[in-house]
């Protein structure tokens, strides 16, 4: 079974690092775990909004599947509060989320985020 976890463990965020070649270990991040075993991050900036720098999966664990249900899981957390959530990219794909490009980037605000269902249907 896959969960999210927030954590600042730099033992698990150490050895996920440098793995998935992500340099040194900084800002907020959230662990996907299969089971016991760590083989997702997502680094977060927080500040008057928050960015999501990376979201990275070990690659035999990266399918659509395992994506989709990390991207949709941080946004859920992510919309429990009110702030502006931005990704530092152009990403067409993030508009069925609520996303709009914003400057090069694209952003929504956190509690207009929209959970679209998977099979592209309505409902």
């Amino acid at each position: 079974m896959q969960q999210v976890i927030f954590t600042t463990d730099k033992s698990v965020l150490s050895a996920l690092y440098e793995k998935l070649n992500l340099g040194e270990v900084k800002g907020a991040n959230f662990v996907l775990l299969d089971g016991d075993k760590p083989v997702g991050v997502s680094r977060m900036t927080i500040d008057e909004e928050v960015t999501i720098d990376n979201l990275s999966i070990l690659p035999e664990y990266d399918d659509f599947g395992s994506r989709d249900f990390f991207f949709r899981t941080l946004l859920y957390k992510l919309s429990l509060n009110d702030y502006v959530v931005v990704v530092d990219k152009v990403d067409e794909r993030l508009k069925k989320f609520g996303f709009t490009e914003e400057n090069g980037k694209m952003a929504v605000q956190s509690k207009k985020i929209i959970f679209p269902h998977s099979c592209g249907c309505k409902g």
